[in-house]
Formats: structure tokens, C-alpha cells, sequence
């Protein structure tokens, strides 16, 4: 529950993504604790994740028109990390990002194989 509230601020964050993607479908993921959003749009992401299918945002998982299978499992891993590593995930998931880029990132790593999917990146 303390990582729940320390991530409330990224989970705001998540909610007000999810409103400006235009959600068509909610469900509550009781595991979790997370809010997944189907929805119509990212079109947000083509700022900084061109071809991104899913995100997640503190404790809400934001699906687009494009998911895959196995996809929703890979955002909530990223749930899981947010979980274990309340305030400081998305930090060190930049870190990472800009220190090896998104396919060596070890967290994009970790969540694709505990989803069992695989990356289709261009």
C-alpha cells in the first residue's frame, strides 16, 4: 500500500494520459492494483515512442487501438517495477533508456521475458 501512495504522483499523471487518449473500455486489475484504459488514441507518444502500442503510468496501464498479444502482461511487470521501486522507477528507467537505449533497457528486458512477447520494433 506505501507504493501505491508513493506513486500516486505518476499515477495522477497516468489518469490525466488516459483522459487526453480518449478511453473507450476500463477495467481494474485487482493484483495490481491498477487501472487499465483501452484506448482509441496514443497519439501523445508519437513525441518520444514512435510505433509504442501500451504505456504504463504509476498504476494505470494505457492500451492502444494496436496491442499485441501478451501485451498487457509486459505493462504489468512494469507495474511490478513501479511496485518494488515506488518513486524512483521512472528515474532509473530513463537512466537506463538513455545509458542503452529501449531494447538493451534491463527493465524493458525483464518485462518481455516474464510476458513472454516479443519486441517488433522498426
Amino acid at each position: 500500500m506505501l507504493s501505491f501512495i508513493l506513486n500516486f504522483p505518476y499515477t495522477s499523471i497516468g489518469l490525466i494520459a488516459g483522459l487526453f487518449s480518449f478511453p473507450k473500455k476500463m477495467a481494474w486489475h485487482t493484483r495490481s492494483h491498477s487501472l487499465i484504459l483501452k484506448v482509441k488514441s496514443l497519439w501523445w507518444m508519437m513525441l518520444f515512442m514512435k510505433g509504442g502500442r501500451a504505456i504504463t503510468i504509476g498504476h494505470i496501464i494505457l492500451l492502444g487501438p494496436n496491442t499485441e498479444d501478451r501485451d498487457l502482461e509486459h505493462e504489468l511487470v512494469h507495474v511490478e517495477q513501479f511496485t518494488r521501486m515506488p518513486l524512483i522507477f521512472p528515474i532509473l528507467y530513463y537512466i537506463e533508456l538513455i545509458k542503452k537505449g529501449y531494447i538493451n533497457n534491463k527493465y524493458e528486458k525483464e518485462a518481455y521475458q516474464k510476458a513472454r512477447n516479443v519486441y517488433r520494433g522498426k
